[in-house]
């Protein structure tokens, strides 16, 4: 990496080449690793080192964005001229007055040096000791571990600086059966905390567990969602009904409904980029400091997360929600929060009379219908059917089609455990799980 002298340097480098009125520059730069395997053997190991710089002009109410991550001298002229170019050639924007002046975010620590040192052999140890739980019952084991360390870097032309370095540490995997399988990760910031053996020995017990699925007939099941589940329905509230652009446009779920409940009075969501709890990220791309923005609260939709456009056109102040230039989107919510409950996972397996424990959904798709949150998704790595209380043997996989807004207006049970899910694209989740009356599956599979 760079480090924050050399960044913020180069960033004022680039700014003063431009001959526009206003300018900012934003540099994602640093280290990716990543082991993956296979069949219980290791099959590819790669090593990415990276700076990629984002400049964005405004000349009048026209904004031109050009990138590179070739950082020499005639390379940087070269991008400054680009910028400008694409400036002159787009059609104002009525949204646009000037970039934002703002004051330095606070600081949060989340950099640990010796995750931005690990080795390929490092991983490769932590990969044999996944493997070792699956071979225990001769199961093969599939899955990725990755190591990254990040820094961001901000600039613009009317004094805005920004900097913050950051890690982080993920391990997954599938363990296969000839009729099952099951899934687990981990994510942390320190590779210290990361425990490869917990992760193989989770799969493992869940592949084992879901073998020779029977057959469920569709319908509405009372259920039990693992925090796998609830990340990948959280991921897609943020990206269709969280950010000011769906919002604004009426298709959100939020739309017109502010201060209405539209879930039980039990829910509650948030967007923290400062909570150490997550992976925090205290600016956004357009150098605004995150605030803490309450999307849920106990039910009642509360607001939406806004970069400076989206915040200009509504009277309000950007929330410091602002994605990286080329986005088909403007804001979103990167560091989101459910509130945690006071059951365990297992206490609420134990009050469903009869109904399902889905571990995790894939496949899902959250377009169907916008303004109620319907999504449809299917089930994966282990499903089981609970009577009495008790998992009475794993089932073949569902397809779900349910309101979101109608699921979590039914939920009956949160734990009190809550679990760091990183994305693989940008932020995190922090998730429990949940207990929800009459989730609808509306199809069946072979498998």
């Amino acid at each position: 990496m760079l480090g924050e002298a050399k960044a913020i340097e180069t960033l004022k480098k680039i700014i003063s080449m431009v001959e526009v009125e206003q300018a900012e520059a934003i540099m994602l730069g640093g280290t990716s690793a990543l082991t993956r395997f296979a069949n219980s053997t290791i099959h590819q190991n790669v090593f990415e080192k990276d700076n990629v710089v984002y400049l964005r002009v405004a000349k009048g109410r026209k904004i031109g964005v050009a990138s590179s991550n070739i950082l020499d001298e005639e390379a940087l002229k070269h991008l400054a001229g680009r910028a400008v170019e694409i400036a002159e050639s787009q059609v104002p924007n009525p949204n646009f007055e000037s970039f934002v002046h703002s004051p330095p975010a606070e600081k949060v620590e989340t950099f640990d040096e010796a995750t931005e040192k690990c080795s390929a052999e490092k991983r490769a140890k932590n990969v044999e000791a996944l493997i070792r739980e699956a071979d225990k019952l001769n199961f093969l084991a599939a899955g990725s571990h990755s190591t990254t360390a990040r820094e961001v870097a901000f600039v613009n032309s009317l004094g805005t600086q920004q900097y913050h370095k950051y890690t982080s540490v993920f391990m997954n995997t599938v363990v296969m059966s000839p009729t099952s399988s099951g899934y687990a990760d981990q994510s942390c910031l320190d590779i210290a905390d990361l425990d490869p053996e917990r992760v193989g020995e989770e799969a493992t017990k869940v592949c084992a567990d879901s073998q020779e699925p029977r057959e469920l007939p569709e319908g509405r099941y009372d259920v039990v969602l693992s925090p796998y589940a609830l990340d990948e329905l959280m991921t897609w509230l943020c990206y269709i009904g969280f950010g000011a652009d769906p919002f604004q446009e009426g298709r959100s779920f939020m739309s017109g409904r502010l201060g209405e409940a539209i879930m039980g009075e039990n829910v509650s969501m948030w967007d923290d980029g400062l909570d150490p709890r997550g992976l925090p990220l205290p600016f956004d791309f357009q150098g605004v400091p995150k605030q803490r923005v309450d999307l849920i609260k106990k039910g009642v939709a509360e607001g939406v997360v806004y970069d400076s456009l989206t915040a200009r056109k509504d009277g309000k102040e950007s929330t410091g929600h602002a994605l990286p230039p080329g986005e088909e989107i403007s804001s979103m919510p990167l560091n989101t929060f459910v509130a945690t409950g006071e059951a365990s996972q297992e206490e609420m397996i134990e009050s469903l009379d009869r109904g399902l424990f889905v571990r995790r959904f894939h496949y899902v798709n959250g377009f169907l219908e916008p303004r109620r949150a319907v999504f449809t998704g299917m089930t994966r790595d282990g499903t089981f059917l609970v009577e009495g209380g008790k998992i009475k043997y794993p089932v073949k996989n569902l397809r779900f089609t349910h309101s979101m807004l109608d699921a979590f207006s039914n939920v009956e049970m949160i734990s009190k455990e809550a679990k760091l899910q990183v994305s693989s694209w940008m932020g995190a989740s922090v998730v429990p799980a949940l207990k929800i009356k009459g989730f609808n599956f509306s199809g069946k599979t072979d498998f």
